[in-house]
């Protein structure tokens, strides 16, 4: 028995195959976009941060940054800690190295951004560092008022904040 247009048969491969096909192009459709998208961010990201820059830079403005309670778990027979808060999870970039009392303390004065603390028993001598943790300090930038022009008219107070 001879079979008509066999060609047919290994031209057209089976319908599995393009579901395989399929998955590939949306992969890498999605891949593109999850790019394109990490640039779009990055873009963004780096034009607030030139126009914060640009607000902190304005005669009259002032940038501000809110406190931030930090909190550990206390060790056994332990009253004093030294506290470090770094920019880097290395602690190369060091903005805090002091002995603290309890198990609480309030970070005030840092700029917004990311920072990293961790602890280590410090009663007599220093001992061993916990793990260090990640936090955020919020802030922006505020603009104060100008003074009154020759007309008597003042600008407006305007408020910029930068929240991640």
């Amino acid at each position: 028995m001879k079979l008509r247009n066999s060609s047919a048969v290994k031209d057209h491969p089976p319908s599995h195959l393009d579901h395989g096909r399929s998955r590939l192009s949306l992969n890498s459709l999605t891949r593109f976009f999850k790019v394109q998208l990490l640039r779009l961010v990055l873009v963004l990201s780096l034009m607030l941060a030139g126009s914060m820059l640009a607000v902190g830079q304005q005669a009259g403005a002032r940038l501000i940054s809110f406190p931030v309670s930090i909190q550990w778990t206390r060790q056994k027979g332990v009253t004093k800690y030294r506290l470090q808060i770094a920019s880097d999870e290395t602690f190369r970039n060091i903005f805090f190295d002091r002995r603290v009392q309890g198990e609480r303390f309030t970070a005030t004065g840092l700029p917004p951004g990311y920072y990293y603390w961790r602890t280590a028993p410090a009663d007599s001598s220093t001992g061993r560092y916990s793990t260090p943790m990640r936090f955020f300090v919020s802030g922006g930038a505020a603009i104060l008022p100008a003074l009154p022009d020759k007309t008597g008219r003042r600008s407006r107070v305007r408020t910029v904040t930068n929240s991640h």
